[in-house]
């Protein structure tokens, strides 16, 4: 069994307003599977903020479906449209019907990030020297035409967030700053907004029609870390997060999902808990970095919990429940991919010693 890759998110190391080595921030030290159970989960009373309530899952498994791709490679599954990057990160195939266009990172350039929503698809070619900025194609699905980004150059690298037709990425504002830029794909106009303070940085975008969160970091040692929600386009720390531990955020209907690391030196491991209309509940262990709201809901991996244990997926629903949505065929060793979410329709890989699979599932 091959050793474990983290899935925890690759955290960009930002300078907002100053240049020098010494002040740039480091975020811290082919058969559907199962078919879907009943669920029989009710929705939790919650807690406070000091004493969440913990939540037990219930197993409300997807219709999983297997995606013909082998686990790893990158993969994106929508309702109508499916994205497909080669192995070396030079290219990304969108197809629908038969129709379809290819995309070339180009010489010096790979392939950093895939996004895909129902109407959207974009991909970021970054600079593999990460010295100039990166280059985005965005494709309108639904006429297959293909377009440069319209908006403010992005920075190299960093967090990417797609929802609807609104991107959310990385770029360099006046003397350097490190701002947050927002692009509306349908009407080809991009604007920079937030810039990170002096010192500082941001990571771990996501987004979804409940809102957008971000994770902010200082440059202390390690880094103290807040996640954010935006409200009016500035990040507004969530109540909840012990200071300086969370990781993963994302918005949801009535409140907010996020991770906190306990142990400086296993930043891969967390403990989530989510608030749902003034109550606190614990969703338990995960990974950081696998927090993906999909859907109407929002999902992240759990690791084996014991040598007889199955990697799975969790997932966090609007009605406040939470539910097991896949396991891995292997228990123990074993693990799961970075979920994918293209649409409403999820994609991930698992690894273990019964064998891998790559799967997509509508999310309903």
């Amino acid at each position: 069994m091959r050793g474990r890759t983290t899935i925890a998110l690759a955290l960009l190391v930002a300078l907002s307003g100053c240049g020098s080595d010494d002040d740039t921030p480091v975020p811290g030290g082919d058969e559907p599977s199962a078919s879907p159970s009943t669920p029989t989960s009710s929705e939790p009373t919650g807690g406070t903020i000091d004493a969440p309530a913990a939540v037990e899952a219930t197993t409300n498994l997807l219709d999983w479906r297997d995606t013909g791709v082998r686990a790893g490679i990158r993969y994106i599954k929508g309702p109508e449209w499916e994205a497909l990057g080669s192995e070396d990160g030079s290219t990304v195939e969108l197809s629908s019907d038969g129709a379809g266009t290819g995309i070339d990172a180009g010489a010096g350039r790979t392939i950093s990030e895939l996004l895909m929503s129902e109407d959207w698809a974009v991909v970021v070619r970054q600079d593999t020297a990460e010295t100039d900025p990166s280059e985005v194609d965005v494709v309108d699905l639904a006429t297959g035409q293909q377009a440069a980004l319209a908006g403010p150059v992005p920075a190299s690298g960093g967090s990417w967030a797609l929802t609807g037709g609104d991107l959310y990425y990385p770029t360099y504002g006046d003397g350097g700053a490190y701002c947050l830029a927002t692009s509306a794909l349908a009407d080809s106009n991009g604007e920079d907004g937030w810039c990170a303070p002096r010192r500082t940085g941001f990571s771990g975008l996501t987004a979804s029609e409940h809102g957008v969160g971000i994770m902010t970091f200082d440059d202390a040692r390690p880094a103290c870390r807040t996640v954010n929600l935006l409200e009016a386009g500035v990040p507004q720390p969530l109540e909840g997060p012990t200071d300086c531990l969370a990781w993963d955020v994302a918005a949801t209907a009535d409140g907010a999902l996020w991770s906190e690391v306990p142990k400086p030196r296993r930043q891969e491991e967390a403990t989530f808990r989510a608030s749902a209309d003034g109550a606190y509940v614990d969703l338990g262990p995960g990974l950081t970095g696998s927090a993906v709201p999909c859907g109407d809901s929002v999902f992240f991996v759990r690791d084996p919990q014991g040598p007889d244990e199955p990697a799975r997926l969790m997932r966090w629903t609007p009605d406040h429940a939470l539910e097991v949505a896949y396991e891995s065929r292997s228990t123990g060793d074993a693990f799961l991919g970075e979920p994918a979410c293209g649409g409403g329709v999820l994609t991930l890989s698992s690894y273990g010693d019964q064998g891998d699979e790559s799967v997509w599932a509508p999310v309903t």
